[in-house]
């Protein structure tokens, strides 16, 4: 008999465990709830569109001698939390800088570079939207900004 309830509680324990786990980690941020967690993780937070469900935030960081302003966003779906930064004009199809920034693809990934249809060269990473915390997005924060500077010899030609 003893033994059945110690069993039967251990399942009981797992099971609860396990939905409290599966809860998290399908928790999503909303715009509001990313802003307040840039401010939480003590970065200035600056409002870069404040339109109701278009919001898009920034924060700067200096890595390699430059201040990198990263933006932050959710994705229309909001299954993604999207960090860009605005490299300037982007390379010219063909060239040299086109070359060497597809090789860094491979080395900062899952950061990435990629040209926007008006010709500016950005840098992306995205976060899946889904039981992020304060130390997750850190990271992530400090390792695009981190891939970002270590590459501008890259980018900045």
């Amino acid at each position: 008999m003893t033994t059945k309830i110690a069993t039967a509680s251990t399942f009981l324990v797992a099971t609860l465990m396990l939905a409290g786990f599966a809860s998290m980690q399908s928790q999503t941020l909303d715009r509001k709830q990313l802003r307040e967690m840039l401010v939480q993780l003590g970065y200035e937070v600056k409002d870069i569109v404040k339109d109701e469900g278009k919001e898009k935030y920034a924060v700067s960081f200096n890595r390699n001698d430059l201040n990198i302003p990263v933006g932050y966003e959710i994705s229309p779906s909001g299954n993604y939390i999207w960090l860009t930064a605005n490299l300037g004009e982007g390379p010219k199809a063909g060239n040299e800088m086109t070359f060497q920034l597809l090789k860094q693809n491979a080395l900062v990934q899952p950061t990435f570079f990629y040209i926007t249809e008006s010709g500016q060269l950005r840098a992306a990473l995205a976060v899946e939207n889904r039981g992020v915390t304060n130390s997750i997005l850190k990271l992530r924060s400090e390792t695009f900004a981190e891939n970002v500077g270590k590459t501008k010899d890259v980018w900045m030609k």
